[in-house]
């Protein structure tokens, strides 16, 4: 059963980001059931961000990559790519925790700030390349090896065997029926 996303309730004061699909790089929230603009986030909110992002140099060497952003669009993007999923895990609770989450913005393997801003994709502690992303979305769309082989360009059969072993490692799985569960479970087809 998926859980519903934070704040969504009245009760529920977490906040949870998500990514405007229609304007990269703008972000909503939602909490108490209510959605808001990310500028108007409390200012203890805003300037906690503020001083996650500043402290966090990689990020931003990305975004100056990315663009020639404000401080407040820099920030505004920064939360877009790391918090802009929409979840059943708040992205800050009212005890001051937060969380990252890798979002599909539709640039991954395009973005100058790859893997600089954002969050990459982790599963079980093993982050997934941009390939092996790849190839997991085929598998849980259910191709078989020769189509996922003609579909990523492999010219060998091997190449292609060797990077679901290797995926079927990083996700703890035995067989492909496996992975492809494990795939619509995390949401990634």
């Amino acid at each position: 059963m998926e859980k519903l996303p934070a704040g969504i309730l009245p009760n529920d004061a977490n906040i949870e980001f998500f990514a405007d699909p229609e304007n990269f790089g703008r972000v909503f929230w939602i909490s108490e059931g209510r959605t808001h603009r990310f500028c108007e986030l409390p200012l203890h909110v805003m300037d906690d961000l503020r001083d996650e992002l500043l402290s966090d140099t990689k990020a931003l060497h990305g975004l100056r990559l990315m663009g020639n952003f404000t401080e407040d669009e820099a920030l505004e993007q920064y939360n877009y790519c790391n918090r802009g999923r929409v979840d059943g895990v708040p992205d800050l609770t009212t005890s001051d925790k937060k969380t990252k989450e890798y979002v599909e913005c539709g640039r991954r393997d395009k973005c100058p700030g790859e893997d600089k801003v954002c969050s990459p994709l982790m599963i079980y502690g093993s982050k997934i390349t941009h390939r092996e992303h790849q190839c997991l979305k085929l598998i849980g769309i259910g191709l078989p090896y020769k189509r996922i082989k003609i579909e990523m360009g492999f010219r060998r059969e091997t190449a292609v065997n060797s990077l679901i072993d290797r995926i079927r490692d990083k996700m703890h799985c035995a067989n492909n029926v496996e992975i492809a569960l494990k795939v619509k479970e995390l949401g990634l087809v």
